[in-house]
């Protein structure tokens, strides 16, 4: 045994003498150290590399967080909940217009209002460890990495949801290794403050979601929902949320509409991607299999939305004067927290483009420099300057707000009124020819078809504008802005500025002359040849039914009927009058809101016909009318009753203001005389045209050459006004104009009425104010009744302001055979006149039919330029020249 032993024993020796002799294995071994020994080291070097790198990174890291301000809850509120949200419209009612004009549509929503299915594919695809991880998942980070050095396709994302929330709500775009730790450290403080839903919501509510049907932009799943499926956000099944779900990884790759609007042809993209979160969602156990199987053979071309109308295609004349509106409103409001008066900046926006105006189209102001037509204006031209520039920025920064400030703006627009009256302006079949749009010097206008390269003539259809106004709170119940927003864009009811025609004369004349004590209803008035010298050249207007050649008059009459028939020169005639009493008489129409005025308006003879420069927009024109069915009031119209941030808070209460224009006795008689238009007058066709009765006070109007033509009429609640004519002011057919304006007023009044009959024939009429009462004067001087007055026949009974009731004898008539006293012997023989006129009363007999003169005084002071000489005798009746 032993022997065996030490045989063994020997081989071993033998084989180690060899192993450690033999050449071949001795370098075997050499080379086995070295790799050894090199692994040795190289792991040691990886080790304190990483340590080192490591080591590095975190000192980076700590130097990063030590120079970033951590920030508040309040300022981490703020920023995640700080999103583009669509602002919205509404009807009166809370009915809803639609989503203003904007580059995003986004619909703020709630997480309880979003579906469960829209969540989990949410969460399966982009953060399948969302409610296990405090704000970061490095896991994530180097998976995400891998599959992109990789070149993998990323299956679910890197970041996770609290780390794009903060990406997109809270840094800057900026690309860099800083901006990830803030991304990092911020994620983490945003979790420690807020629950996994508030986080959630704030995600799902912020993220973008490609293009909806129409091909706007959308974000937000509201938004997204609605926009792709036309579905509510919580009523998404299974397929749809995955589909939706994927979507922010690449929206508009995924997106499956063309940025026009439509459907792609090739759909594949955005369906593979949502195949791949419903596997995601298998996997995570949000579906089972059998769920999984029925969503991937959705047929998702057949569910996709229709390209929906845009407010802009059901509402565009109103949803771009609800914008308009609102812009001022906000920008306004800009000025007041800036330190400026927004009312004060609005007022120099709208002074810079009234003088600006002047200097390009007023007669007299074209000379003249911008400072010296502000210095004309009573305005300091570089205030004016400096606030309309300071206001046009603020438009224009308001104009952005609204389009992603997320606002509501209630308006005064009655829904089923307003879409009435649209159908009744696009259905009327008896509008003018339609003609070729023309410059003022009669060249018809072309422009260059971009397709063709020809030049093609501009068309010009007759053209509707009309606004229904609520007398006593200035609400805007309706309007209609044109015929076809497609071929025209102008809003002949709110922005297009036209001559009023006669509508001015109850406004500029009549009414402000009653107020002054000039004239009554049953003053006589002088329709004769009136005849005078202005800027060089003779004003002698006539009535309506003059040619060039043979001039039309009425004679003497009351300014009731002159009024009523809409006869030109007794309000040129009172206007006058008023003119050489006040220098004031245009404050009233600023008073009752006509901005429009330029240059010497107002205050021109012809202005008492409605020949001012620009002319007035319907709602001006309609406005100043509810003043006389608001007991002489004013107060200004306005559209947009409210706004709410996307918070909910209101920012802007809309509240009336009136102001004061006539006395409750004026109003009263002014109303009284324009009741007498629908009864006997120019108007007296329109109440057949009605399928109800109303109190009814207004006026007709036609501008110069039949250019405009114009129905404003006020019953105890609302003032309805209608416009016709061309855009480039072409001429009507002076035989049909006014039954076309008729038409159109009583289609809008009867369609509101059918809608609601007691707003359009209320029960109750006008009411008589204390202070008016019935009496019978001399209509030549509104004092007593004289023999001679009586004798000529202008000894009327009308209604009267008791304040100007006749309390004196004043004799305006002498006999015609009576000598006439030389211009300088009439002061002298003031009393000697007394006594003759006394004395020719005495032995004139009234009852004989004599013929009379009109007293020079008497003649100067109520009928300046008159021409008795050239009247037509038989307009005289009793008076010779």
């Amino acid at each position: 045994m032993r022997f065996k032993l030490k045989r063994f024993s020997r081989y071993f020796d033998r084989l180690a003498e060899i192993w450690s002799t033999n050449r071949v294995i001795q370098t075997l071994e050499s080379i086995r150290s070295v790799i050894w020994h090199s692994f040795l080291m190289t792991l040691s070097l990886a080790i304190i590399g990483c340590f080192f790198a490591a080591g590095t990174v975190s000192g980076y890291f700590a130097k990063v967080v030590h120079n970033q301000a951590l920030p508040s809850y309040d300022t981490m509120q703020q920023k995640i909940s700080n999103y583009s949200e669509s602002s919205i419209a509404y009807f009166a009612g809370n009915i809803p217009i639609g989503k203003l004009n904007s580059d995003l549509v986004r619909t703020k929503t709630d997480l309880q209002d979003i579906s469960p299915n829209l969540i989990h594919a949410v969460i399966a695809t982009e953060d399948e460890l969302f409610y296990q991880h405090h704000g970061v998942v490095p896991r994530a980070v180097i998976r995400a990495s891998t599959e992109e050095l990789l070149n993998q396709p990323q299956v679910t994302g890197g970041s996770s949801i609290t780390q794009q929330l903060v990406k997109n709500q809270m840094l800057t775009n900026e690309v860099s290794i800083d901006r990830k730790f803030k991304e990092i450290l911020l994620a983490l403080r945003l979790e420690k403050f807020f629950s996994k839903d508030e986080i959630l919501n704030a995600y799902l509510n912020m993220a973008p979601f490609g293009r909806d049907a129409s091909g706007k932009n959308i974000a937000g799943v509201a938004a997204a929902s609605e926009g792709i499926f036309n579905v509510k956000a919580d009523r998404l099944n299974i397929p749809q949320a995955a589909f939706v779900a994927g979507l922010p990884k690449n929206p508009f790759t995924y997106s499956p509409f063309l940025n026009q609007g439509g459907l792609k042809k090739d759909l594949s993209a955005g369906i593979n991607r949502a195949h791949t979160v419903l596997r995601r969602m298998h996997s995570e156990g949000y579906i089972d299999s059998k769920q999984l199987k029925s969503a991937l053979a959705y047929d998702y071309r057949k569910h996709f939305a229709q390209p929906a109308k845009s407010v802009y295609t059901d509402y565009p004349y109103l949803s771009k004067e609800v914008e308009h509106r609102a812009a001022v409103i906000l920008a306004k409001k800009s000025a007041q927290q800036q330190g400026y008066s927004g009312s004060t900046l609005y007022q120099d926006y709208l002074n810079y483009e009234r003088i600006t105006y002047e200097k390009n189209h007023v007669t007299g102001y074209t000379r003249l420099s911008l400072q010296e037509i502000a210095k004309k204006d009573g305005l300091d031209y570089e205030t004016v300057e400096n606030h309309y520039k300071l206001f046009t920025e603020m438009l224009d920064n308001a104009g952005k707000q609204l389009g992603n400030g997320g606002f509501r703006i209630s308006t005064t627009i009655n829904k089923p009124i307003y879409d009435g009256m649209q159908a009744i302006a696009r259905g009327y079949s008896r509008y003018g020819p339609e003609k070729y749009a023309r410059k003022p010097n009669g060249e018809i206008i072309t422009v260059r078809n971009a397709k063709t390269g020809k030049d093609e003539k501009v068309t010009d259809p007759m053209q509707v504008g009309s606004i229904m106004i609520d007398n006593k709170t200035g609400k805007i119940i309706s309007f209609v802005g044109g015929r076809d927003f497609g071929t025209s864009q102008y809003n002949f009811a709110t922005s297009v500025t036209r001559q009023n025609g006669s509508t001015m004369k109850p406004l500029l004349v009549y009414a402000p002359a009653m107020e002054m004590g000039l004239i009554q209803p049953g003053s006589v008035v002088a329709d004769l040849p009136y005849r005078r010298t202005i800027n060089g050249k003779i004003y002698a207007p006539t009535d309506y039914g003059s040619t060039s050649t043979s001039s039309v008059f009425h004679g003497f009459e009351t300014a009731r009927k002159a009024l009523a028939a809409s006869h030109n020169v007794p309000a040129v005639s009172v206007f006058t009058r008023l003119s050489k009493a006040t220098d004031k008489a245009p404050d009233f129409l600023k008073k009752m809101g006509v901005t429009s005025l330029v240059g010497t308006d107002g205050h021109n003879v012809s202005a008492a016909l409605g020949g001012i420069t620009r002319g007035l927009t319907v709602e001006e024109n309609t406005n100043a009318y509810t003043t006389f069915a608001n007991n002489g009031q004013f107060i200004d119209a306005y559209m947009i009753d409210k706004i709410t941030d996307a918070s909910g808070k209101v920012i802007y209460q809309h509240e009336s203001k009136p102001v004061r224009v006539f006395s409750e006795q004026t109003n009263y008689l002014m109303l009284d005389m324009m009741r007498d238009v629908f009864k006997y007058g120019t108007g007296a066709r329109m109440p057949g045209g009605l399928e109800f009765t109303a109190d009814w006070a207004g006026k007709t109007g036609t501008s110069q050459n039949w250019r405009d033509s114009w129905l404003v009429a006020s019953n105890p609640n609302i003032t309805l006004g209608v416009w016709n004519g061309y855009a480039h002011n072409q001429q009507l057919n002076r035989y049909t104009y006014s039954d076309q304006t008729r038409s159109l007023f009583t289609g809008f009044a009867n369609s509101a009425y059918h809608v609601d009959p007691d707003l359009m024939a209320p029960k109750e009429k006008f009411s008589q104010p204390g202070g008016v009462v019935r009496a019978t004067a001399c209509g030549l001087t509104g004092q007593k009744p004289t023999g001679l007055c009586q004798a000529a026949g202008f000894v009327t009974t009308d209604l009267m302001n008791k304040k100007y009731l006749p309390a004196e004898d004043v004799e305006p008539l002498i006999p015609a055979n009576a000598p006439q006293p030389k211009p300088d012997e009439q002061q002298e023989g003031k009393e000697e006149g007394q006594k003759q006129e006394e004395k020719d009363q005495k032995e004139t007999n009234p009852e004989k039919g004599n013929v009379f003169r009109i007293k020079p005084e008497i003649m100067s002071d109520r009928f300046p330029y008159t021409d008795l000489k050239s009247a037509n005798p038989k307009l005289l009746g009793k008076i010779r020249p």
